[in-house]
């Protein structure tokens, strides 16, 4: 009876009352599950993961269909993450696209997209690179489809008002004249990438860039300073306006910034005539109509 007892012990089944297992007993069954678990884990992975083959034709596809339209491969597509990625995901996945595109795995088409995808990286790590970059993706080649996005109902009323009025074309509102003009006096790169922009709600209307340099300043109606034209005199003689004046009104941006900038201080801020009133900063509402475009233009291509 006793060893009936001893061996009916662990037997336990439906229906069944039996004594606890031992610890070895749980410890196998413990090993069985730990082993199938992995199992279905790396399964799930597998299927998860796309393969190394089709993240590198992903990244070829994306090259040559922006040569195909006269333009720049999207950084944010390249590296195959989202607006708003953290810097840490950013570099994980360059680093696993950089595996897979290195010329040693994928042969000569590797090289190609190792040199993209390097600028591409080196743009999105940079805060300010980035910064600048998201406005000319959003803006720098014009912006299509804008017509559509007057009437988008979740931009803000002040951005969606001004747009109704005036639609938004992407590009500057003061003259810019191209590097082979006569007029134009760029000498570099570095000065090429840059503009300058009048903060006409700071501005006092003293006159004095005007008067130092009336070739690139005038005086708007309202008795406030602005830039008639960019680069029409060299950066020393711009230079000397800008140290000019007494409030610091007039500052060097980034080109992919001067034309929302210009749009934003001419057309949205509608109250910077009034001396005494101030509606607002223009560099921060400036970022809130950039990041408000792109959301809407980002809803409106998923429609």
């Amino acid at each position: 009876g006793d060893a009936m007892r001893s061996a009916g012990a662990t037997r336990v089944g439906p229906g069944t009352r039996g004594a606890r297992p031992s610890a070895s007993v749980f410890r196998k069954a413990s090993a069985r599950k730990s082993a199938a678990a992995r199992r279905r884990a790396s399964a799930s992975a597998e299927r998860a993961s796309p393969r190394p083959d089709d993240v590198l034709e992903e990244i070829l596809e994306t090259i040559r269909s922006a040569r195909e339209a006269n333009t720049n491969p999207d950084f944010f597509e390249l590296l195959g993450v989202q607006v708003g990625t953290d810097p840490t995901a950013i570099r994980s996945s360059y680093r696993e696209r950089m595996r897979v595109a290195h010329p040693d795995v994928a042969g000569s088409e590797g090289h190609e997209a190792c040199v993209v995808l390097n600028e591409a990286y080196a743009t999105l790590m940079d805060d300010e690179l980035r910064e600048a970059y998201q406005v000319e993706r959003v803006f720098g080649a014009g912006v299509r489809g804008m017509s559509g996005l007057r009437d988008a109902q979740d931009l803000p009323s002040d951005i969606g008002a001004a747009l109704r009025r005036t639609p938004y074309t992407g590009e500057p509102l003061s003259k810019v004249v191209g590097r082979d003009h006569f007029a134009c006096k760029i000498e570099t790169d570095e000065q090429a990438a840059k503009a300058v922009f009048v903060d006409e709600l700071s501005c006092v209307g003293c006159e004095r860039c005007f008067r130092s340099n009336p070739a690139v300043f005038r005086m708007e109606g309202t008795g406030r300073a602005r830039v008639f034209g960019q680069w029409l005199t060299d950066e020393e003689s711009i230079q000397i306006a800008i140290d000019t004046c007494p409030v610091d009104c007039i500052h060097w941006v980034p080109k992919e910034q001067l034309a929302p900038l210009e749009y934003v201080m001419q057309h949205v801020l509608r109250d910077r005539a009034v001396f005494g009133k101030s509606p607002g900063d223009v560099f921060a509402k400036t970022a809130k109509f950039i990041a408000a475009i792109q959301k809407a233009t980002e809803t409106e291509n998923n429609l």
